[in-house]
């Protein structure tokens, strides 16, 4: 025989139950809500969204956001390569554990790896694997790729093939460079270091406004050093470093957004490297 009391006070129970279910529901849907009031329309696909502490690089031959450009790159900036004290492309891969830089039998041999892929050739003829590249000109001989390089903006290493934008010597990689651009506004900057072995590097640069649409900068670099290893056959010391560069640029702005940049540069190398020492 049933109980009148059990009933109701399982009946009750139940009801109970069912209202806290619903009241965590609505508790729920009160901030699902209040978000949806404040949430504003997403921008455009095509229209890239800037913040101020954004990376900006042309890994893809236009400029994108470090977080959106499709493609593993390692980007250096100024301010970094001015506190690491980097002085050549040599010294980049101190900071970026995929690039690889060796000098071989001389500095014309010089051989770029990125992710340990390279031709790894020690022949100058051979043309190379990871190419590079200054404002997206192509330097095509080692020798010419490890000047000095004073008034950078910023050094991205694109990793992996890059054969699609950059042509048929980026099976490897790329190493683009760029350098800042003239300002229309007169400024400049200078730099004086000693070292071991009578090492000497001097940089510095200039820019400033002509007219009202067009700006000049004028960059350059001098690096010197004695050899520290003695050629037992010649008598000479070997290991030596005279390294010198000059870039000038002209930038013309039109009224319409119209932007020409034209720029010139120069550099010698003339240095008697790389003697090992067997122990």
């Amino acid at each position: 025989m049933s109980n009148p009391a059990f009933g109701s006070q399982s009946l009750a129970r139940r009801m109970a139950r069912r209202a806290g279910l619903v009241a965590s529901a609505a508790m729920c849907l009160v901030p699902l809500a209040a978000h949806a009031q404040d949430a504003q329309p997403a921008p455009p696909a095509d229209v890239p969204v800037v913040q101020g502490n954004d990376i900006i690089v042309t890994a893809a031959k236009r400029e994108q956001t470090l977080q959106s450009v499709p493609v593993a790159v390692t980007v250096t900036t100024a301010e970094v390569i001015q506190r690491a004290q980097i002085r050549d492309i040599k010294d980049l891969s101190s900071v970026v554990p995929s690039l690889r830089v060796s000098e071989h039998q001389s500095s014309a041999q010089t051989d770029f790896l990125v992710r340990g892929f390279g031709n790894g050739a020690i022949n100058a003829g051979v043309e190379p694997s990871v190419g590079m590249f200054v404002d997206g000109v192509y330097l095509s001989r080692s020798g010419a790729q490890i000047v000095d390089l004073p008034d950078l903006t910023r050094v991205e290493v694109l990793r992996g093939p890059q054969s699609t934008l950059f042509g048929k010597n980026a099976s490897a990689g790329v190493v683009s460079i760029v350098t800042r651009e003239p300002a229309f506004k007169f400024g400049g900057s200078a730099e004086v270091s000693y070292g071991e072995y009578n090492a000497l590097v001097v940089k510095g640069s200039v820019t400033g406004p002509l007219s009202e649409n067009i700006a000049y900068s004028l960059s350059g670099s001098m690096n010197r050093r004695d050899g520290h290893t003695l050629d037992g056959g010649t008598g000479n010391m070997v290991n030596d470093r005279n390294r010198n560069y000059l870039r000038g640029q002209l930038l013309f702005k039109g009224d319409n957004g119209l932007k020409v940049r034209v720029i010139g540069d120069y550099g010698t190398l003339d240095e008697v490297c790389c003697a090992v020492a067997i122990s």
